[in-house]
C-alpha cells in the first residue's frame, strides 16, 4: 500500500511538472507575436473587450483573430456576455508587457529569480525601453545605436586598442606612436567586430532555436548592449591621458573595470536575445556565454 502511494505521488509530481512546462511554454509563446501582445494589451487596458473591439482595433480578419484568440486560450477567457477578459496569468502576461520586460520573465521566474539582489540590480542597469522598444521608435534606436557605434569606434582607435566581441588586444605599438590611419583602422575594426559578433548571436538563434524573427528590431537595438564597453574605453582613455597608465596597480583595475563592463554587456546582451529573439533567459544565457567563452577562447590561443 505505501509503494503504491509512492507510485502515486511521483505520478501527481511528474503531472504537475508537466503541466507547469506547458504554462512556461504558452506563456513565452503567446507573448512571441505582435498581434498576440496588442490584444493582451487592448483587453488589459480596458479590462475586457468584445470581439468587435478587437477587430475594429487590429484591422486584421476575422479568422485571424480567432486563431490567436485560441492561441491566447490560457491567457484570455471569453464570458458569458461574450467578452474577452485576461486570466491571473495573462493579467501576468499584460503586466510583463507593460513593463516593457516581454518574454523574459514569467511567474515562476518572478516569485524565483527575479527577487535575487543580483538580477534586481541588472534590471535598474538595463535600458528597457531602448532595447525592447515599439516600432513607431525604431528611427529614435538606430540614432542611439549610431551614436553608440561611433563613439566605441573612436575611443577605440585613440585607445589603440583591437577589439574582438567584448575583448580587447592592446597594440605592440605605444599608443603615443600610433599614426592616424591606425587609429581609423582600429575604429573600423570596432564597427565590422560590432557586425560579427550580432551575425554569430543571430545565427545561434537561427540554427539550434530556429528564432528568425525580429532580426531587423535585434539589429537596430544590438549597439546597446556596447553602451558599457564605450564607458569603459572612455575611462581607459581617461587613465591614459593622466599618466596613471603607468602604474601596476591601474592596470589592474584596468583589468577589473574590463571585467565588469563585460559582465554589464553580456546581461544586455542576454537580455535583447529573450525579449527580440523571443529566448527563454537560461536559453539567452546560453547563447551570451557560449559566444563570450568561445571568444575567450580564441584570444587565449591568439596570446601564446
Amino acid at each position: 500500500m505505501g509503494r503504491e502511494q509512492k507510485i502515486n505521488e511521483k505520478e501527481e509530481i511528474q503531472k504537475r511538472n508537466s503541466e507547469s512546462n506547458d504554462i512556461e511554454a504558452n506563456f513565452y509563446y503567446a507573448l512571441g507575436h505582435e498581434l498576440r501582445r496588442k490584444i493582451l494589451k487592448i483587453i488589459g487596458e480596458n479590462k475586457y473587450a468584445s470581439f468587435t473591439n478587437l477587430k475594429k482595433e487590429l484591422k486584421v480578419s476575422t479568422g485571424t483573430i480567432y486563431h490567436h484568440l485560441d492561441t491566447l486560450s490560457q491567457l484570455i477567457v471569453q464570458k458569458d456576455d461574450k467578452k474577452y477578459c485576461l486570466t491571473e496569468l495573462g493579467l501576468h502576461a499584460y503586466n510583463s508587457l507593460k513593463d516593457n520586460i516581454d518574454t523574459i520573465i514569467t511567474p515562476d521566474f518572478s516569485k524565483k529569480e527575479f527577487k535575487t539582489p543580483i538580477l534586481k540590480g541588472l534590471m535598474r542597469l538595463t535600458p528597457k525601453k531602448y532595447i525592447n522598444y515599439e516600432n513607431n521608435a525604431r528611427f529614435k534606436i538606430l540614432l542611439i545605436s549610431i551614436i553608440i557605434t561611433m563613439t566605441g569606434a573612436i575611443l577605440c582607435g585613440l585607445n589603440g586598442l583591437f577589439p574582438f566581441f567584448l575583448f580587447f588586444g592592446e597594440s605592440l605599438i605605444n599608443i603615443e606612436l600610433i599614426d592616424v590611419a591606425l587609429k581609423i583602422l582600429l575604429s573600423l575594426v570596432f564597427i565590422g567586430n560590432m557586425l560579427l559578433y550580432f551575425l554569430i548571436n543571430e545565427g545561434i538563434c537561427r540554427i539550434f532555436y530556429k528564432k528568425k524573427e525580429n532580426s531587423l528590431k535585434f539589429l537596430t537595438s544590438f549597439s546597446i548592449i556596447l553602451f558599457p564597453i564605450v564607458i569603459y574605453l572612455f575611462l581607459r582613455l581617461i587613465l591614459i591621458f593622466t599618466g596613471s597608465f603607468d602604474f601596476a596597480s591601474v592596470k589592474i583595475l584596468d583589468n577589473v573595470l574590463m571585467i565588469l563592463f563585460q559582465v554589464w554587456s553580456l546581461w544586455l546582451l542576454t537580455y535583447n536575445l529573450s525579449v527580440n529573439k523571443k529566448l527563454k533567459i537560461e536559453n539567452s544565457l546560453i547563447v551570451s556565454l557560449l559566444v563570450h567563452y568561445g571568444g575567450f577562447s580564441i584570444v587565449l590561443l591568439l596570446a601564446i
